[in-house]
């Protein structure tokens, strides 16, 4: 069933690079017009927004509708968060502040159902999609995608063996974090955190993993492509608009190589 097909899992395996686009606010209007710009994932930001999980409960739906994965990301490492996050919708999970390869285990852990993990099973979105748990069940470990976030420098240090752990699909460098831990908040762009950004994708390559970073604007995020990230979000509808996002989009995908 097409539902299933996670476009982020599917376009990484096939060596492309998955694009996103984030969602500023909460609004269903403003979720259905970020989605029909073509991302492959919309980024539902529960760490630093007012919200939770019960007021963007119909933006995985939207998604899921449109083709696109409903990427939550949770406050932090927390199987409840995870679960209610996953219970509505999303197919793609991100987890901020991972710094060992531990914590990115359990991200891990709580994303999937046993064997593989510790779920608790009784999802909510099947429903609301007139779709059966026992067409989804079977397939929901395989689905669903884990996106841990480094932002530290011992989430930096650890790097290689987080990149190592088996389930991780995407490790994340966050510029803001990681430039306030280099004592210069607010500059993502200071030459001491580009360095780092350079350098991140060919040591999580070296474990098969694609490294994921966030910006805005097609200028921007085709640098960061042509780095060799492969997992970009290139910023909301309200900075770019929505034939901006469009066009981006366009572009982005156009210079990719296959």
């Amino acid at each position: 069933m097409t539902e299933f097909i996670n476009p982020v899992k599917q376009r990484l395996s096939e060596g492309k690079v998955a694009w996103g686009v984030g969602l500023l606010d909460c609004s269903d209007m403003l979720t259905k017009l970020s989605v029909d710009t073509g991302p492959d994932f919309l980024w539902i930001d529960l760490e630093h927004r007012a919200y939770g999980p019960n007021e963007v409960r119909w933006a995985p739906i939207i998604c899921r509708q449109a083709g696109v994965s409903p990427m939550i990301r949770v406050p932090g490492l927390d199987s409840n968060w995870i679960k209610k996050a996953l219970d509505i919708g999303a197919s793609t999970i991100m987890v901020p502040q991972v710094d060992t390869a531990d914590q990115a285990k359990l991200a891990v852990e709580y994303c999937k159902y046993p064997p593989q993990g510790s779920r608790g099973v009784s999802p909510l979105w099947p429903m609301m999609m007139n779709v059966s748990w026992d067409d989804y069940l079977p397939v929901a470990n395989e689905e669903t995608a884990v996106v841990v976030q480094i932002e530290s420098p011992l989430g930096l240090e650890n790097v290689d063996e987080i990149a190592a752990v088996e389930g991780v699909d995407v490790v994340f460098a966050g510029p803001q974090d990681i430039s306030a831990s280099m004592g210069v908040i607010g500059q993502p762009r200071h030459p001491d955190v580009v360095e780092i950004l350079d350098g991140f994708p060919e040591r999580v390559a070296q474990f098969g993993k694609p490294a994921g970073i966030t910006d805005v604007g097609y200028e921007h995020s085709a640098r960061w492509r042509d780095r060799g990230y492969r997992f970009i979000n290139i910023g909301t509808v309200v900075h770019l608009g929505i034939d901006g996002a469009i066009e981006a989009f366009e572009q982005l995908r156009g210079g990719e190589n296959g």
